[in-house]
């Protein structure tokens, strides 16, 4: 249970990038992340099935947060090579070139992980930013109401993909309900500018 915490805490926090400390603050308290230790804990999953896309991805998130960026995206890049159909380590390298500003490869991987499962509504949001931020305000907009209404359907706080991976949506409807009054805004002023 506790690898799965772990890593269901540092994609909870991949929209703030509180993954950029030693510590990850979960909806209701703190949780203090020894990442030398989960480094140590992957690798030697690692050493006994070289073929886990768990272990390499978690060995990809420990990387990330010790500030190792060429291998922590080495080893999520062959976590999703070695589990192409799993969502969540496209999310784990979205995380990564969200607090880089790496725009074309979030865009890339958003689009990937919404080809897998398209109803994940933390995913659809995190399209519609990077949409907002490249400027494409109607395709923004589109987005982030596709997102809010996935976030409807959405029974308690978490939304739960078909693989069985867990995403917060608790306290997410403010945030889309921001971010669709922002980008119609500019959508609007954009308009009237033609």
């Amino acid at each position: 249970m506790k690898r799965f915490r772990i890593a269901l805490l540092t994609f909870a926090c991949f929209l703030s990038g509180a993954a950029d400390s030693p510590f990850l603050m979960a909806q209701h308290g703190s949780v203090i992340v020894d990442w030398k230790a989960e480094l140590a804990k992957a690798k030697a999953g690692i050493a006994k099935d070289p073929k886990s896309a768990y272990w390499h991805n978690q060995a990809g998130e420990a990387y990330d947060a010790l500030g190792d960026f060429q291998n922590a995206l080495r080893e999520i890049k062959l976590a999703s090579t070695l589990d192409p159909s799993n969502p969540f380590h496209d999310y784990a390298l979205y995380a990564i070139y969200k607090r880089k500003a790496m725009l074309p490869e979030q865009r890339e991987v958003l689009l990937d992980a919404l080809e897998k499962d398209p109803n994940n509504p933390v995913g659809q949001f995190g399209f519609a930013l990077v949409l907002e931020k490249e400027k494409h305000w109607a395709d923004s907009l589109r987005e982030y109401q596709k997102a809010k209404l996935l976030a409807a359907k959405v029974k308690g706080p978490v939304y739960t993909d078909p693989r069985g991976n867990a995403y917060f949506v608790e306290g997410f409807m403010d945030e889309v309900d921001k971010a669709i009054e922002r980008v119609a805004k500019l959508n609007e002023s954009a308009q009237r500018q033609k």
